[in-house]
């Protein structure tokens, strides 16, 4: 059978749509050579431009390896496996010829579509997904049934994908899942939120503070915290070079005891945003540990894997809490030399033989009694960061703030350290749940106070409007434009928009990203199927096999019943056309075809023979012909026979 061009200009805009998500991840050049495979083979079937011969599909198929193995090296990752099977489709255009090859064209289409969820499981991914199948299953109903118009081949489409709808949620539900990513996938890290270190120096959270990119989403089981606890434990720092903060201390383990839950904490589910690292923002302060999470003696929540991909952890905290550990000699530390104005400050409190607490409170009052300024806009600091910061610039963000008292506690004689992570979020009131930006990350510090380490935010005291309302609040306006945005009803209903899409992002990502392994296992148990015992497995499977007995059997008896549906009526209408001539005396013989008894009719009845003429070429054209119909028009016509009569 030869290839029909006008189905294969219908196949590749098909194929257009399929690959165009695919512009942005592959290499510009993969994409150009698409397009003109593409166009070349439009210019074979309409121009009439010479055919590739074998010879020249193999010199190309080589080239087209060799330029992977350029790109991608051996190594045969996401991007030189969409790369190949892309090229695959212009190699596929130039040889068709034949209505085998649109079909192998279509079905490679389908492939294509599925390698999106190697870089994005999103909600807006999954959605043009969808549409792409829509769009190439219209393109296969085109190719089998190309002379119906293009409204019946997207009709036809959309029947079948709602059919297929309920086998899918089915399958979803009761398959076996894989721990791990939706599609079984781990994503690259540079797929997620990036920017948070392990590390830090004066001037690092201020660049995060002006993204609003999303960190992470917070599902609490009971009311929502107060703001002033909404503390996310990301990182501990324990070692200061005189510049840059950083762990030092190796990552000590907690013992089982921690693994259980309390009745008497904060439970919440956490999605986090894929970030490349191996730490989880808890509310401080976590109680238990997660599979597949570990949690150290300094309260932090650890995975044993970087997290490349969404992922959902169910959590326990006590917010508010002070928590004792071993004793943190380690948390004097400081450099040899550097800052000596600071040190003097804090030797000077020292030599007052003045507690811990009134130590603490002596340097927030130094912060509140020497106009400092909270920006995101401090200027740089040279080789003595803190007594420039405290004696000169008096200009920082969190952590300067935070790096500055950690330095004067320890020079006091006082252990201190570092805590990085977030604090605060804003609730989505169309969700009920907590959105945390990377606009709300923030520094703190933790002492040693009694055999306690107590959390100390220098931050409350100079910028209490930040704990209130978040750092994007302190991102400086670009002066001398006017956006959109300042218009009061733009800016509202920008705001709508944005925390109703963002729900259903939540949505999609606690009830279809977030259907873990685990989830589904609690899901069966819920309904009484436990799938770790025989008799529960049993159960499940033969629930399953009853599930796909009842939908085939539903979809084939509408199937069926339509058809019998649309017959009987043609046999109904035609019978009573044979009632109303047999009123007149032309009743048809049983032996007697429709061809045969119009004849009869037009020798007696010459006034009646173009009527039931009308009805005659009806009839034939539903019973015998491959026009579709439901019997309605021959009906109408028997009507207006009866009329006549």
């Amino acid at each position: 059978m030869t290839l029909d061009k006008e189905k294969f200009r219908v196949l590749l805009l098909a194929l257009a749509v399929a690959y165009a998500p695919h512009v942005v991840h592959l290499s510009w050049i993969i994409s150009v050579l698409l397009a003109l495979a593409w166009i070349y083979s439009l210019g074979m079937h309409y121009r009439g431009w010479p055919p590739c011969g074998p010879w020249l599909l193999r010199i190309l198929a080589l080239g087209s390896g060799v330029l992977l193995i350029k790109f991608h090296g051996l190594t045969l990752g996401p991007d030189a496996g969409v790369g190949l099977l892309s090229l695959m489709l212009g190699l596929k255009a130039l040889e068709s010829k034949s209505h085998r090859d649109l079909l192998a064209l279509a079905f490679l289409a389908y492939f294509v579509i599925v390698t999106n969820v190697l870089y994005s499981e999103s909600l807006a991914m999954s959605l043009y997904m969808f549409f792409s199948v829509f769009v190439v299953t219209a393109a296969l109903v085109h190719v089998h049934a190309p002379k119906q118009n293009i409204q019946g081949n997207l009709r036809v489409s959309g029947l079948l994908l709602l059919q297929a709808l309920p086998l899918a949620i089915l399958l979803f539900i009761f398959f076996p899942r894989l721990q791990g990513a939706l599609w079984g996938v781990q994503q690259p890290s540079d797929q997620g939120v990036v920017g948070f270190s392990d590390t830090l120096e004066p001037g690092s959270m201020a660049q995060l503070s002006v993204s609003p990119e999303m960190a992470f989403r917070v599902d609490f089981t009971g009311p929502i915290p107060k703001r002033e606890h909404l503390y996310w434990r990301g990182q501990v720092l324990d070692s200061f070079d005189g510049q840059v903060w950083s762990r030092q201390q190796p990552l000590e383990i907690i013992s089982g005891a921690q693994e259980g839950r309390s009745e008497l904490g904060t439970e919440y589910s956490l999605t986090l945003e894929a970030h490349g690292g191996n730490w989880i923002f808890a509310l401080d302060l976590p109680h238990h540990a997660p599979r597949g999470v570990i949690l150290s003696q300094d309260l932090l929540l650890v995975s044993m894997r970087n997290i490349t991909s969404r992922t959902r952890y169910e959590l326990q905290a006590f917010p508010g809490s002070a928590f004792e550990r071993t004793s943190p000699a380690w948390a004097l530390d400081l450099p040899a030399v550097g800052n000596p104005r600071s040190r003097e400050l804090a030797q000077s409190w020292r030599n007052q033989h003045l507690r811990p607490h009134q130590i603490v409170a002596k340097a927030l009052e130094f912060f509140q009694e020497h106009n400092f300024v909270y920006t995101l806009q401090p200027g740089v600091l040279q080789h003595h960061g803190v007594d420039e910061f405290l004696f000169a610039t008096r200009r920082g963000y969190c952590e300067h703030y935070a790096s500055a008292l950690a330095f004067l506690l320890r020079a006091s004689g006082i252990p201190a350290r570092i805590v990085t992570g977030y604090q605060g979020g804003e609730i989505n009131p169309l969700g009920g749940y907590l959105m945390v930006r990377q606009s709300d990350a923030h520094a703190w510090v933790e002492v040693w106070v009694d055999g306690w380490w107590e959390r100390v935010d220098p931050t409350m005291v100079i910028a209490p409007l930040r704990l209130e309302t978040g750092g994007a609040s302190f991102v400086p306006d670009t002066p001398g434009m006017f956006l959109p945005q300042d218009i009061k009803i733009v800016r509202h209903l920008g705001r709508f928009f944005h925390l109703s899409w963002d729900a259903a992002n939540n949505s999609w990502n606690q009830w279809v990203l977030g259907f873990s392994y685990e989830r589904q296992h609690r899901f069966w148990k819920y309904f009484g199927f436990d799938p770790w015992t025989k008799t529960g497995m049993f159960s499940l499977v033969a629930l399953v096999v009853i599930g796909l007995g009842l939908l085939v059997s539903s979809m084939l008896w509408l199937l069926l019943r339509r058809r019998v549906e649309r017959k009987d009526q043609v046999v109904l209408a035609y019978a009573r056309f044979g009632r109303l001539l047999a009123r007149q005396g032309l009743g048809p013989d049983p032996s007697e075809g429709p061809v045969t008894l119009m004849q009869r009719v037009g020798q007696h009845r010459p006034d009646l023979a173009q009527a039931a003429q009308g009805i005659v070429d009806e009839y034939i054209a539903l019973r015998y012909g491959d026009r579709p119909g439901d019997g309605k028009r021959l009906q109408h016509l028997v009507r207006d026979f009866a009329r006549r009569i």
